[in-house]
């Protein structure tokens, strides 16, 4: 049973972030909701940070600075993960170190998650398209379903580090960020855990904005970033291959759109000469194809063969 007055745990790892993160922590102390503590991660930057974090911790003591430890490997996610230890809330709040909180982020989401007792909560965000004006655009709408891993898959279910404000205890003894990732970790830690089914609830409001990357760098496609997601992928077929839902017609339509999905990266590590890659997300598109898969296809051809058809081009 949470208090009534529970303590969240805001982490936000930072690399050389001095000249932004000072309006992310503005946005943090303008919370409606002020029993936090901000564990700010840094993983080695070069720059002023180290300044810009005294004059913060001064101004008041609920902000933290650590640097990641020199034994854990570089990186945003092991900075999550570290934050996440030194932590003592009870509740979960990642973080990034260029985007800002809207002023009832914490309220709102502190009271769905106590109020539904879930294990986590997940808000809309959206991007800034006007730095002077700070006006957004949203980008994604967060579908609710019984079968949150079936959504997030087809991307109805679209949520970044910012996203969740989690049960500390759901997490405990879980792994958290994978720290060989480099790019698709957030895709990868979220799948990994709607594998098992949470108890979650969804707030259709935004309650932070992000920024993109100049010049649309998210959105490029290069071989860096599909050696990453062809990694991340398979560590999650592979998980649910092992741990499907028991529910035979759910489990039928997250296998083929699982399916789609590694098609779709087929074709893109073909097009980028990715050979090894390629392969292993065809012995993977074999792997996901089980009896079930096979029965409840045929099932469905008998009723309507258009719907297989569709499945497999």
């Amino acid at each position: 049973m949470p208090s009534s007055n529970p303590l969240v745990s805001i982490i936000i790892p930072t690399y050389n972030r001095a000249h932004l993160i000072g309006e992310t922590l503005d946005s943090v102390l303008a919370q409606t909701y002020q029993n936090w503590e901000c564990i700010v991660v840094d993983d080695g930057s070069t720059d002023n940070t180290d300044e810009v974090m005294a004059a913060y911790m001064a101004k008041d003591t609920r902000f933290q600075y650590h640097h990641r430890p020199k034994d854990r490997l570089p990186g945003g996610n092991a900075a999550r993960n570290y934050g996440f230890e030194v932590s003592k809330g009870e509740y979960i709040q990642w973080f990034d170190s260029d985007d800002l909180m809207l002023p009832e982020k914490l309220e709102i989401k502190v009271k769905v998650i106590s109020e539904y007792n879930v294990d986590f909560v997940v808000c809309e965000g959206a991007e800034i398209i006007d730095e002077k004006n700070l006006s957004y655009v949203k980008k994604w709408k967060l579908y609710e379903t019984d079968v949150a891993l079936l959504e997030h898959i087809k991307g109805n279910l679209v949520f970044g580090t910012n996203g969740p404000l989690f049960n500390k205890q759901y997490l405990d003894n879980k792994p958290l960020f994978d720290v060989e990732l480099k790019i698709s970790q957030e895709w990868e830690f979220f799948s990994r855990l709607l594998i098992s089914s949470p108890r979650l609830e969804i707030i259709n409001q935004v309650l932070y904005l992000y920024r993109n990357e100049a010049d649309g760098k998210r959105s490029k496609i290069t071989k860096f970033k599909l050696v990453n997601k062809v990694i991340a992928i398979s560590k999650i077929v592979d998980l649910y291959a092992n741990k499907p839902i028991t529910d035979t017609f759910k489990d039928f339509e997250i296998r083929k759109y699982l399916f789609n999905y590694l098609n779709l990266y087929i074709k893109r590590c073909l097009k980028h000469k990715l050979y090894s890659e390629t392969l292993r997300l065809v012995k993977l598109r074999i792997k996901i194809i089980n009896y079930s898969f096979l029965k409840v296809g045929f099932y469905k051809v008998l009723k309507k063969p258009s719907i297989i058809i569709k499945t497999i081009k």
